[in-house]
């Protein structure tokens, strides 16, 4: 048995059952908003959320946990009775206050779990693309995650975990888990490019065909990076907000591509790093790839993009 193995299991555990309720709420509807920085937010992200932080709180009580939602303005008595209703449809049982897990955060401590209820809520708000992460760090090093999403290349469920050390697993539509590892593409012309369906800046696909791509895969949320573990995808870029850049963001998404054997640094080079809820980056821009011309590809977007490391 690995050193994490127990936390790897609840962690694939709890991101498959949150699927279950998100495409729950898909099926029956739901009520979006928008939040204070205009990001959306669904009745699912909390829903799901609910459902995780009461299980890292049943299981790991003495834990950290740092979830995306935490504004209860919006979850007022219509939106707790859907949940209810929710878990009573899927035989979730034992929440019962569901409104005080939105803000429970754990005790302080070196173990944190990192909680993202739906990342990519705009792909799920329009039946596209979207994931559900959890991920593990201690003392701000990620040790183990787990990422489902629904609907992965027609399958209705891919699970990837990982766990530092050990590799990188895949399940597709099955209960079964078999190693994955990243591309052996080295040629950039045959590449192919993940990007983001929403939130690209005009630089991402402008570099990307100067080094000569010409294949690309546009997606929403951390799925890009399950892309690259599993060979699916060869290159990942994103643009990075250094004021907005939060952990459960990255930190799932980061540990399944280096555990499949390839690479993720800011565009400078700086593998990433966390602390807390903060994902910390040198430059506005990470670069996720199967790890054989990562080097090159830094080298070109510091000649092609200089203004981005002024």
């Amino acid at each position: 048995m690995t050193r994490y193995n127990k936390e790897l299991t609840l962690a694939v555990n709890l991101v498959k059952k949150a699927t279950e309720i998100t495409e729950w709420f898909r099926s029956k509807g739901f009520k979006s908003f928008l939040k204070a920085d205009q990001s959306p937010v669904t009745l699912a992200d909390f829903a799901s959320q609910i459902f995780i932080v009461s299980e890292l709180q049943n299981h790991f009580s003495d834990d950290q946990i740092i979830a995306e939602e935490e504004n209860l303005t919006y979850f007022g008595k219509k939106a707790e009775n859907s949940v209810k209703q929710c878990f009573n449809e899927l035989n979730i049982e034992g929440i019962n206050n569901v409104k005080d897990y939105i803000e429970y955060r754990g005790k302080s401590s070196k173990r944190q779990w990192t909680v993202d209820p739906i990342d990519g809520t705009i792909g799920f708000q329009k039946g596209l693309f979207y994931a559900v992460g959890v991920g593990l760090m201690v003392n701000s090093v990620p040790k183990a995650c787990a990422i489902a999403t629904p609907n992965y290349h027609g399958k209705s469920l891919a699970i990837f975990s990982a766990e530092q050390g050990y590799g990188t697993h895949v399940s597709y539509d099955t209960n079964n888990f078999i190693p994955t590892k990243v591309s052996q593409i080295n040629k950039l012309n045959d590449f192919r490019f993940c990007h983001s369906l929403h939130y690209d800046k005009p630089w991402i696909i402008k570099f990307a065909r100067n080094i000569g791509i010409i294949n690309f895969i546009q997606v929403d949320s951390m799925v890009k990076f399950a892309m690259v573990a599993d060979g699916t995808a060869d290159l990942y870029i994103k643009p990075i907000n250094l004021e907005r850049s939060f952990t459960w963001d990255f930190l799932p998404g980061d540990l399944i591509v280096r555990e499949a054997g390839g690479k993720v640094t800011d565009i400078d080079g700086t593998p990433l790093r966390y602390k807390e809820s903060k994902s910390i980056f040198t430059k506005p821009g990470i670069i996720s790839s199967n790890g054989l011309l990562h080097k090159e590809i830094l080298r070109q977007i510091k000649e092609y993009l200089p203004e981005l490391f002024r």
